[in-house]
């Protein structure tokens, strides 16, 4: 099992701070943002040196929750604080933004950092849309189209052009070129959809926050049309993003997860709400729902003492096929860095060494 440490910038959220998404700017502390950040490739090295396998990155906006709304900038910043640790962008959010620009932050990364990089392309959450205008239901169509565009530029030898219905440009020919063994891609997400783009492109899948047998679901459906297609995935191939509470024993982490909020950090505005109301054909077979918040309470898959972990780690394994698991160890903007650091030095000490061979 790889383990991978999903880093959010961890920006001081307190009492004071606005709960409503979008949160105004002007309740972002300039010092306490830029030591935020700075901060990542302090959090990078220790768990480097810890024995962790990934640091994963996501893209997020307009609240300081999770503070890295630019991944590669977040990813620049990282690989070159770092000896060999991989930094995985898990992921940019390809239907808001330049998918062509996204398939060139992405080559750059692995030019500097041959075999260090993770692509994960993601379509994201319906509150992100908000960000840049996007029309909820037009999102998965807009996503499919930005990654068939994103491979082609990765793929296509010869300059070419797009005319796609999202889309268009007179000529594409992506400079610097695609690694030949990289980056490593995933493709982000529990529907039907992401599983057959995944399947048919000979790409990873990641899965997060759900259940184990909903996310099961997901990865099953998954490796049956990777057969269909011609290949078998390996447990690399898919990847799991998960919250964790670890603590000595089982009693003090189920007092924990009892004691924890049980309300979303950042609601969206009620004047925005009617924003996220739109008619969405995806398939999801893991059979959730999108949150239409930002960040809110998202569910526990893990929670015990190092003992009950390792096992619950292992049924991870067995039940949705995992062999990446990306874990957060404390709720992004609910407490301070130390007790995070605390977290990962225990897990990485009474844990990790445990499920290296799972």
């Amino acid at each position: 099992m790889k383990i991978s440490y999903f880093e959010t910038g961890r920006y001081p959220v307190g009492p004071e701070t606005p709960k409503e998404w979008p949160v105004r700017t002007s309740a972002c502390d300039p010092v306490e943002v830029s030591t935020a950040l700075r901060g990542m490739a302090d959090r990078a090295r220790f768990v480097e040196k810890l024995g962790f396998d990934w640091v994963s990155l996501s893209e997020h906006h307009y609240s300081p929750r999770i503070l890295t709304p630019s991944p590669a900038v977040s990813a620049a910043w990282l690989v070159g604080q770092t000896e060999s640790i991989k930094i995985a962008l898990l992921g940019p959010i390809v239907p808001t933004g330049n998918p062509i620009r996204v398939a060139e932050e992405f080559t750059m990364l692995e030019a500097l950092a041959p075999g260090r990089i993770v692509c994960g392309l993601l379509r994201g959450t319906t509150n992100e849309y908000l960000s840049y205008d996007l029309t909820p239901g037009e999102s998965r169509a807009r996503t499919d189209e930005a990654m068939e565009l994103i491979v082609k530029a990765w793929t296509e030898p010869q300059p070419f052009g797009w005319q796609g219905r999202y889309f268009q440009y007179r000529t594409v020919s992506i400079w610097p070129c695609k690694q030949p063994d990289g980056p490593q891609t995933y493709i982000l997400g529990t529907s039907a959809e992401v599983g057959d783009f995944a399947a048919r492109h000979r790409m990873g899948m990641g899965v997060s926050y759900g259940t184990f047998e909903g996310m099961a679901r997901s990865t099953s459906y998954y490796r049956k049309r990777c057969e269909e297609f011609g290949w078998t995935p390996g447990p690399d191939d898919i990847v799991y993003r998960a919250n964790m509470i670890l603590r000595k024993s089982d009693d003090e982490a189920d007092e924990a997860l009892r004691n924890r909020a049980g309300t979303p950090p950042f609601p969206v505005s009620p004047r925005l709400k009617d924003g996220l109301i739109a008619t969405d054909t995806t398939r999801n077979v893991a059979g959730t729902k999108q949150q239409a918040f930002v960040g809110g309470v998202l569910p526990i898959s893990f929670c015990g003492g190092p003992d009950r972990i390792v096992e619950q780690i292992r049924q991870a394994r067995e039940v949705i096929g995992a062999g990446v698991l990306d874990i957060s160890l404390t709720d992004p903007g609910t407490t301070g860095t130390e007790f995070m650091m605390e977290n990962l030095e225990f897990f990485g000490r009474a844990v990790l060494p445990r499920i290296k061979e799972i």
